[in-house]
């Protein structure tokens, strides 16, 4: 039985699987985009956070799968051995309850409480996932709210995953690609691709995309910088650019390149990779935090323009 959940709307269409994340996993325009990178037909996943767009609680790598905060010590299970880490969380597998399915709109709800936590997170908490097609193209609002009594650490992220070729007729050597960033953080992608605590300068890579010319079918690559608000993907032949618009609060992102096998991932995120552990000051390194019984919406949109 497809438990799969269908919108549409303004020339959009969206179908999100609440029993994994509630995970978008396709997303098209009548005029002959496909825009995210979908699963297979068999469902079987070489990578679950290659397709749609899972999301990441906690977001991205923790040294040590520890961090101490207000006395307390989290700890996550290292399930990247080969790092030492803890890695994204499981959130994205974890079926989320349908709320709402209407014809253009769909939420999603998960909860965490003490009787049926989250991992071993000691905080009772709900995440809502809302999407919704129109016209100005498709919104993605997920609200975080805090249930429990003391101060809760907040590290959100999307593993947002496109279609290089997001057009039907769209050809390597026309794919642009633009990304608003300000400082690439120098990774140690020998040991367990954590920052190091130095920030490098712009290489040619982070230039193209700061300029909107980066050919993402040009080779592969993998960086993270600090930087929020627009990321494009442009097909410079036929004038048409996708946009993936984040709100001020994800003030991070990690671009993961697939290079000639057509995908590209723009991962919107609220803080730097172990950002629990940083070397730099934590709020330099976006750690943040829920009040007890607070809540923060997350927004994103994607839509399609010519130019």
């Amino acid at each position: 039985m497809d438990k799969k959940i269908y919108i549409q709307g303004g020339g959009y269409r969206a179908v999100i699987d609440p029993l994994r994340g509630a995970n978008c996993i396709s997303l098209s325009h009548e005029g002959g985009a496909s825009l995210l990178r979908e699963p297979p037909k068999d469902g079987v996943l070489d990578n679950p956070y290659l397709y749609g767009m899972p999301i990441l609680f906690p977001v991205n790598r923790i040294s040590g799968g520890e961090f101490l905060f207000e006395g307390r010590c989290y700890r996550f299970p290292i399930n990247e051995p080969k790092t030492g880490c803890h890695l994204h969380g499981i959130l994205h597998e974890t079926p989320f309850k349908v709320i709402e399915a209407e014809e253009s709109r769909a939420v999603f709800r998960y909860e965490a409480t003490a009787d049926a936590p989250y991992l071993s997170f000691p905080h009772a908490f709900t995440v809502t996932m809302e999407y919704a097609v129109s016209e100005s193209g498709f919104h993605h609002t997920v609200t975080v709210t805090n249930r429990s009594d003391t101060h809760m650490p907040l590290m959100l992220g999307f593993h947002t995953t496109f279609n290089s070729r997001f057009l039907k007729d769209s050809r390597p050597e026309d794919i642009r690609v633009f990304a608003d960033i300000t400082e690439e953080y120098e990774r140690n992608m020998e040991v367990n691709y954590l920052p190091t605590g130095k920030i490098l300068p712009f290489d040619a890579v982070s230039r193209a995309l700061a300029e909107g010319e980066y050919n993402p079918f040009e080779g592969t690559a993998s960086r993270h910088y600090r930087g929020c608000g627009l990321m494009t993907l442009t097909d410079v032949k036929r004038r048409v650019r996708m946009v993936y618009e984040n709100d001020a609060a994800y003030k991070f992102r990690l671009i993961f390149n697939g290079g000639e096998e057509g995908y590209i991932c723009l991962e919107p995120q609220t803080c730097l990779a172990n950002c629990q552990n940083s070397p730099f000051p934590r709020e330099k390194a976006g750690f943040a935090f829920l009040e007890a019984g607070a809540s923060q919406a997350f927004r994103s949109r994607i839509y399609l323009e010519e130019f």
